[in-house]
């Protein structure tokens, strides 16, 4: 490593005096794998995460030359830089643009960031490395370069298009202008980029601008006639078709223009010249959409009927399936015939009616994020998350040119292969569940002292306590008890990830259990009147009580937050079918934005009136309420009015699949 200049060292580069008992109780602290190196480059110390790291015991590592760690054609190189190092010693952050690399004792070479700290021990000096692990940033980074190759590539798509094409960020800046637009409009892509879309162009809409962005934020997509002014002074009306775009985070990113020229309609025209120009005019723009389509890594399916038949679908569609679905096929026909499998987190097989695209096309359900794992015809397991937005074109046709049935439902669904991101989840929920567990302990010592002071004082035993302390403890306790909760449910989300959370069905009295939960949380409250009916006779189910109790206790609890105004909470359990129990939970709360309602199932996932409500919460509820239900073979939705309320409904099998 280069030396030093003295002028540009700090404090910091001095070294750091550590007393060597405390050593393994400091490294045993980190996250990161840490190595302690004397001078000779002999490793003396070294953590449980460089244990895991490097696939090796302290016992193989301690005593052995650091450079064993290295790749091969680096080692001779690395002594010459290691005793350079040790001359003039200095911190090295994490960070500093430098490509290293780490062999494990297998021989396998991972990419690795590490940052170095001179301290002294028993008046020798040593260096502490601290070594992370950064494949998983490393693909991370080639998928950008990827995406970014993506997005040129489409550019040049959008340029041989002869429609109007621009690209705007959520601040309405232009940042893609098509050749199209040039010629519509008269100015060039350097003369439009970054201005503000609808005053360079002196937009007039059809109705407030407000309102379609509100439009665009909440359904995705808008179309309707705009007049644009051009470079020289002219107007011309458009037919514009607009789309929101939104990264992994739900986050948006842009909105997609796409602006065709109206020109006067002739009123003689005859309806089979017109009809037939709408079919040349749709197939172009399907020949180019396609070619747009073909570029994105996502598979995309456009889907028609209520058994879903294949309408178009992009090139990566058979890379998520495994195999070629033709169009006009329905899915439940493809899937069979194919053997491929949809299941969920835990590998078990999902009904056809749960799929997310059959109930976009069956009952209008937009999707956002839904996670399904599709198991392909070589058994490569693939998670995916599905978007789905039902459609209504006015008419369409078939890749052969056939007019199809535009009154039946169409969807338009997107499979994003997230095995990459799968695999980052991981890391990130091992490190919640392990800080999760690490927490338990002293948790419960906190606990516990705060309520013996309490009541040994209570008792008489020792000295009174003023009122301020004794509601200080009484604070603790209730800290600590929200902390507790909160570390059962991140414990319990590493469970489901890891496919780990069992299920232990006994025979329950559904309607019992739900009396039991409401009579326990109405002594919680007096500005809400929880309200049980149930049509269902006191019959058993089979289901693991304890986890559908944490259901009830999460959706009846949520009822009661998110209701501040007080109000009646109604409860209802009533028999679905033969073989299902349904039940809901009613409340006349602050509800859910329409534009987050696809969100709400998610992790760490809180609406935003809540947020300004400051009603506190994880945003871990509702999630391992979805999950726990369809653990069970039920399933969960709700139906929601912004400042009116939420009804949440939920139906469980009689039967438990796992009993």
């Amino acid at each position: 490593m280069p030396d030093m200049p003295h002028s540009a060292r700090s404090e910091r580069d001095d070294p750091l005096t550590l007393v060597p008992e405390l050593l393994p109780d400091l490294l045993a602290l980190s996250p990161d794998a840490l190595l302690v190196v004397n001078q000779a480059g002999t490793i003396t110390h070294l953590n449980h995460e460089a244990e895991r790291l490097f696939g090796s015991s302290a016992g193989a590592l301690v005593g052995r030359p650091l450079e064993m760690l290295l790749p091969v054609h680096f080692r001779e190189r690395h002594i010459a830089q290691r005793e350079a190092y040790g001359r003039a010693p200095h911190a090295r952050p994490m960070g500093a643009h430098l490509d290293l690399s780490a062999r494990r004792l297998n021989g396998t070479e991972i990419p690795v960031d590490i940052s170095l700290r001179p301290i002294m021990l028993e008046g020798q000096l040593h260096i502490i490395a601290s070594v992370r692990d950064i494949t998983a940033r490393r693909a991370a980074e080639r998928e950008r370069v990827l995406q970014t190759e993506r997005l040129r590539m489409q550019a040049g798509l959008l340029d041989l298009s002869q429609e109007a094409i621009l690209m705007r960020d959520p601040i309405q800046r232009i940042l893609s202008w098509s050749r199209g637009a040039e010629q519509l409009y008269g100015w060039t892509a350097q003369e439009a980029l970054g201005h503000i879309s609808h005053t360079f162009l002196r937009t007039r809409f059809p109705i407030n601008r407000l309102t379609i962005e509100a439009q665009l934020e909440r359904d995705g997509q808008w179309e309707g006639e705009l007049i644009h002014t051009r470079r020289d002074g002219s107007t011309v009306q458009v037919r514009s078709h607009q789309m929101l775009l939104r990264d992994e985070h739900q986050q948006i990113t842009a909105i997609l223009e796409v602006n065709h020229p109206l020109g006067k309609p002739d009123q003689e025209a005859a309806t089979t010249s017109a009809n037939q120009q709408d079919h040349n005019g749709y197939a172009a723009h399907l020949a180019f959409f396609r070619q747009v389509l073909d570029t994105l890594p996502s598979g995309i399916h456009l889907v028609r009927g209520t058994d879903a038949r294949l309408v178009l679908a992009n090139r990566a569609s058979a890379e998520i399936w495994g195999a070629r679905w033709q169009p006009g096929q329905p899915m439940q026909a493809f899937l069979e015939a194919q053997g491929i499998r949809i299941v969920d987190a835990q590998g078990r097989m999902l009904a056809p009616d749960t799929w997310v695209t059959l109930r976009s096309v069956r009952q209008g359900e937009a999707s956002r994020s839904y996670q399904e794992h599709i198991v392909q015809p070589g058994g490569l397991h693939l998670p995916v998350l599905v978007y789905a937005l039902p459609v209504t074109p006015q008419v369409a046709w078939q890749d052969d040119g056939t007019e199809i049935d535009a009154s039946e439902p169409f969807a338009l669904v997107l499979y994003q292969d997230v095995t990459s991101l799968k695999e980052v989840e991981r890391l990130k929920d091992e490190f919640i569940g392990i800080a999760a567990h690490e927490l338990r302990a002293p948790l419960a010592v906190l606990k516990s002292a705060a309520s013996m002071l309490c009541v040994q004082t209570a008792r008489g035993h020792g000295p009174q306590l003023a009122d301020w302390q004794q509601e200080t403890l009484q604070d603790i306790e209730q800290a600590t008890d929200r902390l507790s909760n909160l570390t059962e449910d991140l414990l319990d989300v590493t469970r489901l990830q890891a496919g780990k959370l069992a299920l232990h069905p006994c025979a329950t009295k559904i309607v019992a259990l739900v009396q039991r939960v409401v009579a326990t949380l109405q002594q919680t409250t007096t500005r809400h009147h929880l309200v049980v009916h149930a049509t269902l006779e006191q019959q058993e189910i089979m289901v693991d009580r304890e986890r559908i109790e944490q259901v009830l206790v999460n959706l009846v609890g949520n009822a009661i937050k998110y209701s501040p105004q007080g109000g009646e909470i109604t409860i209802r359990i009533w028999e679905e079918t033969e073989k299902t129990v349904g039940m809901s939970v009613q409340d006349e709360g602050i509800g859910i934005p329409v534009y987050q309602q696809g969100l709400v199932f998610g992790r760490f996932m809180r609406a935003d009136n809540a947020h300004t409500l400051s009603i506190h919460g994880t945003g871990l509820g509702l999630y391992l309420c979805r999950e726990l239900v369809e653990q069970h073979g039920g399933r969960i939705w709700f139906q929601s009015t912004e400042g009116k309320g939420s009804t949440f409904f939920l139906t469980l099998p009689r039967q438990c699949p796992e009993a």
